[in-house]
């Protein structure tokens, strides 16, 4: 935190005044906090304003970490699921009041009755009342108890099993509460409507029409000299293994399972913020549109300014991105490492593009 504090006040100086600078800013802090490898971008719907990257691909190699790089970045996926949702429900095959059961009666009788009138829209703003599941320690257990013929299958299966739980005790319905399960429940959701797996539906309504590509695990797994993810055990940094414990599920990858480069979740980002200028209520709906937590995005007054975020984490990587409504542009900074140290450093330094573009 000091250094942090040290080129802030450096920044507000007018010493570092000019955007080359935050890459040599970005090796100091990755070196400080001892993070492998770090990316950033600033941009708005159609450039990009700043970028750069540092450091290596896996802890003590010579593999510089590239822009071009495949990323995990976990619990952001929901941000993109809801995306997903918002146009699915624009083409009209769903509607953010459908329920649960309405949409799936099959779950009739076989499900907690008080999820029976839960929406698309409560699932997506994490105020449906469906507790956090699964736990870490259940990961392993869960993974054999899933069957199913194929990944949406299982997605149906897991489905009937979270709704069978005790849901939460809610005191305040304006309070979101973050679920796996409920991300997942929605994804199930998506997935009947249209009669696609939510895969294909990553494919039909982001990758074909952005001409990108994301894709579900860790981009390490598929590809040897893709980064790998780091995570800390007894004091020192681990490189992450080819069939991380975290990674087995693929039915929970709506919540958490997706991997995609920079450049290419730049171009995600950018196809957002553009949604301002040609369909503005939906994306203010999915930013801005519930206090705190709107659908897959935090969100907070800041100074002058509307910003949402949304802080992906991990065990083994780390993601920040953030819009800034007023200012039309966008942050994004990822790094291949997971633990404490990884999250302080893009959260960090995010903040400090943040504070220098909104000058």
């Amino acid at each position: 935190m000091k250094k942090f504090l040290f080129i802030a006040l450096l920044l507000g100086s007018g010493f570092y005044g000019f955007a080359q600078t935050f890459s040599l800013i970005a090796d100091s802090v990755r070196k400080y906090r001892s993070i492998p490898g770090l990316v950033y971008a600033v941009f708005t719907p159609d450039h990009i304003i700043d970028s750069g990257t540092t450091g290596v691909r896996v802890f003590r190699s010579r593999e510089n970490i590239r822009f071009s790089d495949y990323f995990y970045i976990g619990s952001n996926t929901t941000a993109i699921t809801a995306g997903i949702a918002t146009k699915i429900v624009e083409s009209g095959k769903l509607q953010w009041n459908s329920t649960i059961i309405g949409v799936m009666p099959e779950l009739s009788g076989k499900i907690s009755k008080f999820y029976y009138r839960v929406t698309l829209q409560q699932l997506l703003t994490q105020r449906g009342g469906i507790p956090e599941y699964p736990a870490d320690s259940d990961y392993h257990k869960l993974a054999f108890q899933l069957t199913g013929k194929n990944t949406a299958e299982q997605r149906r299966n897991f489905v009937l099993m979270a709704l069978k739980r005790q849901p939460l005790l809610i005191l305040d319905s304006s309070m979101a509460t973050y679920s796996v399960a409920g991300t997942v429940v929605a994804a199930a959701m998506l997935e009947k409507a249209t009669g696609r797996s939510w895969e294909d539906l990553v494919e039909q309504y982001i990758n074909k029409p952005l001409n990108i590509r994301a894709a579900t695990g860790a981009a390490g797994i598929h590809d040897s000299l893709l980064p790998a993810g780091h995570t800390y055990s007894a004091g020192s940094l681990v490189i992450e293994t080819r069939n991380p414990p975290e990674r087995m599920i693929a039915a929970l990858a709506p919540a958490g399972n997706l991997n995609i480069s920079a450049h290419d979740y730049v171009v995600y980002l950018q196809d957002l913020l553009k949604t301002f200028q040609t369909q503005k209520a939906a994306a203010e709906k999915m930013l801005f549109g519930f206090n705190g937590y709107a659908m897959g995005w935090e969100n907070e007054r800041w100074k002058n300014f509307h910003t949402s975020h949304a802080f992906g984490k991990d065990p083994f990587f780390s993601c920040y991105a953030e819009i800034i409504k007023e200012k039309n542009i966008g942050i994004l900074v990822l790094c291949n490492s997971g633990p404490p140290n990884g999250r302080s450093v893009v959260l960090n330094f995010a903040r400090l593009l943040r504070d220098y573009y909104t000058r």
